[in-house]
């Protein structure tokens, strides 16, 4: 890295910035006016303690308020060829909102037509980061903050970004007290840096069904990933919600442990609260009981006829009036009220403890709404604790997502920002500095010096082989994104020797975006695997790829008398996306030769019944779609859902389909529809007929044709 710091505020003068010569930097500081003026000196030292690491940094004022600027300016910075790998944007600075590119998060799927563009849209730096998608811009929000684009059809329509970023955005900060003292906390992080000797992970309630055996193997994995913690004194602490009712006292009360360096936190939010507790599993008679109770209060309270709802409830429920006592009453309100309140973190909660914890995940929806004028996560870092940095999700999250994938990088020196690149979604973000690590806890490797090695391929296959799950899964990722000639069959060679879970889950996970035979092979062996997210996710990429090959495993897998909930849960859907003869005939295979006069039978006869059932599924679908008698209303409908129902089995009618030309509207939404099955066996025949839509420009529109476009591209 470069030893010389550039530390200038530049004055912008037009939309689209020039400079004489490209401007130089490894690290873009990018504040507002306001934040410049109201913390100057803070900023410049926390240049200087990036230059004081080796990393280069730059610090631009930004009077465009606009994201085409930032966005040319970065790219030329990047493409100067400086060495450009992240930046941090300070204040009010322009939020990308993004449209058309639901494909890219993990779980947003709203009607853009339905709802309002500020919640259809998606809020993401990914704008500012990747820099070969292509974006046509629609127009400013009134609010002078937001921006909205669409994706272009013709960009690439996968997530691949450049380089990293972080947001430092206070809400409630006037006067740039609160800014001034998070730099500092970010100033002293740098020149104090921490060893990961100890890490929280919490389930919350809901999250991955409640799967015991999910937890147990996150456990052991995590282990893994760090293994500095596998000692004698607790290294590992783990949390459930059903360990007390109101949980959320003991996760905070531990994140003031200086000791817990790292919380990953699975659970349910919202923008503005972690919802992280249930009412606890009631024991004995008593308890169940005052259960009911609450339960009824809640169902009668603020209903337009009360006497009508109690009885419904008398009736169904077979309880006596006097269970329903205090409902609508003030002071039993109030303390209903406060007692379901508490299940929740709040940034007042978040207020009241000394959070000494550095680094947090949220692994849940909306927690990293920094768009918003409050945002929980950034209770956590900008508060006056000790955490600097967190992960969190500007949008909606998928549960069944890889959440600690190369985690124990970070344990290694990695940058936050450049962990977050590659296992981004649209939606994840860095809430802090990006620019935020620990020290290496490897005498013999850390972070720096895997970086010099990104583009030398013989290394990268040594390191593939280094004594770590995170930098052999580092090592495979950058051999992908180098494109090695033999990428394929390393990867399958690693799923099937590697006695590391995360490698294993690495090595699926980067073979799924081959969609080759290794990635079948492997998918098929997978749900035998020992780690429960690998179990799940190779009964996702079932469902998602549905390749004819797959349906022995899975009938193995659904009928294994001790499959884990969350997988049974993927698995017993996956059957909806394969030919039901075939996954009969692989069960009756399955139980050839076996007694059935016992719990095996019941087993036999659940799975053919379950074949049964999801074999409609497909059936009603394109009747729905393609029924002359039903309403354009309910067609759209069906429609949208074969983004989350891709049923390989209706391929080539839904093709058919679309190449009779039904109306501009249903065309655009099935061939966006179509667009889904990116894993599809027979992706290629939807590829194909979209390459007929868009050879003929007499049958359809430009906004059809643009739209064939755009599947392509996300299929290919």
């Amino acid at each position: 890295m470069k030893k010389s710091i550039v530390s200038a505020v530049l004055a912008l003068i037009a939309l689209t910035p020039s400079f004489s010569q490209p401007l130089k930097g490894e690290f873009a500081i990018i504040a507002d006016s306001k934040s410049l003026t109201a913390a100057g000196n803070e900023i410049r030292e926390y240049a200087a303690v990036l230059q004081a690491e080796g990393l280069d940094a730059v610090i631009i004022e930004d009077r465009w308020k606009h994201t085409d600027s930032i966005r040319h300016l970065l790219r030329e910075m990047y493409v100067s060829g400086q060495g450009l790998e992240g930046a941090v944007f300070i204040g009010e600075i322009p939020v990308p909102m993004l449209r058309d590119a639901q494909h890219l998060t993990s779980a947003f799927k709203m009607d853009q037509v339905r709802y309002p563009w500020h919640r259809s849209s998606i809020p993401s730096d990914r704008f500012y980061e990747d820099f070969d998608l292509e974006f046509t811009f629609l127009k400013p929000d009134t609010n002078g903050l937001y921006f909205y684009y669409s994706l272009n059809p013709s960009s690439p329509q996968v997530l691949t970004p450049d380089i990293y970023s972080g947001r430092i955005r206070i809400p409630d900060d006037s006067d740039g007290s609160k800014l001034r003292a998070y730099l500092r906390k970010v100033v002293e992080a740098h020149r104090n840096r921490d060893i990961v000797d100890e890490l929280l992970f919490f389930a919350g309630h809901g999250y991955n069904s409640n799967s015991m055996t999910a937890r147990i193997d996150e456990k052991a994995a995590l282990l893994q990933q760090f293994p500095q913690l596998n000692r004698q004194d607790k290294g590992l602490e783990y949390i459930d919600y059903t360990f007390d009712e109101h949980i959320k006292n003991s996760i905070l009360s531990l994140m003031t442990d200086e000791m817990v360096d790292i919380a990953l936190l699975h659970h349910h939010g919202a923008y503005d609260a972690q919802y992280v507790g249930s009412e606890k599993a009631a024991n004995g008679v008593q308890q169940n009981i005052e259960s009911i109770k609450f339960y009824l209060r809640s169902k009668v309270r603020g209903a337009k006829d009360t006497v009508e709802a109690k009885n419904k409830y008398m009736e169904w429920l077979g309880v006596p009036d006097e269970w329903f006592r205090g409902a609508n009453e003030k002071e039993q309100t109030e303390i209903d009220s406060a007692w379901f309140a508490d299940m929740d973190i709040i940034a007042q909660d978040v207020a009241e403890y000394d959070i000494k914890t550095r680094f947090i995940m949220f692994d849940a929806c909306f927690n990293g709404s920094f768009h918003r004028d409050e945002y929980i996560s950034g209770a956590y870092v900008f508060g006056d604790g000790r955490t600097v940095a967190a992960q969190a999700n500007t949008v909606n999250s998928l549960q069944d997502k890889y959440p600690n994938e190369m985690v124990g990088l970070l344990s290694y020196g990695m940058r936050v920002g450049e962990w977050n690149r590659m296992v981004c979604f649209l939606e994840s973000h860095i809430i802090g500095d990006p620019t935020f690590r620990f020290a290496s806890s490897d005498p013999k490797l850390d972070a720096d010096r895997m970086m010099k090695s990104t583009g030398n391929n013989g290394r990268l296959v040594k390191l593939a082989s280094y004594p770590h799950p995170d930098v052999q899964s580092w090592a495979l990722w950058h051999l992908k994104w180098n494109g090695y000639q033999d990428i394929s069959n390393l990867l399958a060679d690693k799923y099937f020797s590697s006695p590391y879970m995360n490698t294993r889950m690495t090595a699926l996970k980067l073979l799924s975006q081959l969609k080759d035979d290794n990635f079948i092979r492997v998918t098929a062996a997978a749900l035998d695997d020992s780690y429960e997210l690998v179990r799940r996710f190779a009964a996702i990429y079932c469902q998602e790829s549905g390749d004819p090959r797959l349906a022995p495993a899975l009938i193995r897998l659904v009928t294994d008398p001790n499959v884990s909930k969350r997988v049974n849960y993927q698995a017993v859907d996956a059957l909806a996306y394969f030919d039901s003869t075939l996954l009969m005939r692989e069960l009756d295979k399955r139980f050839e030769g076996i007694d059935t006069a016992n719990h095996l039978g019941t087993i036999y006869r659940q799975t053919a019944a379950n074949i049964s059932k999801r074999a409609g599924y497909p059936r009603e679908s394109i009747e729905t779609v393609t029924g002359a008698d039903v309403t354009e209303k309910n067609k759209l409908f069906d429609i949208r859902s074969l983004r989350n129902l891709t049923y390989h089995t209706l391929i080539e009618p839904l093709c058919e389909y679309v190449l009779t030309a039904p109306g501009e509207k249903l065309e655009v939404a099935l061939i966006e529809a179509l667009g889904w099955f990116n894993y599809s066996y027979n992706r290629q025949y939807i590829i194909d007929t979209c390459n007929t839509i868009m050879a003929d420009s007499e049958r359809f529109s430009e906004p059809v044709r643009l739209e064939a476009l755009r599947t392509v591209k996300r299929l290919e």
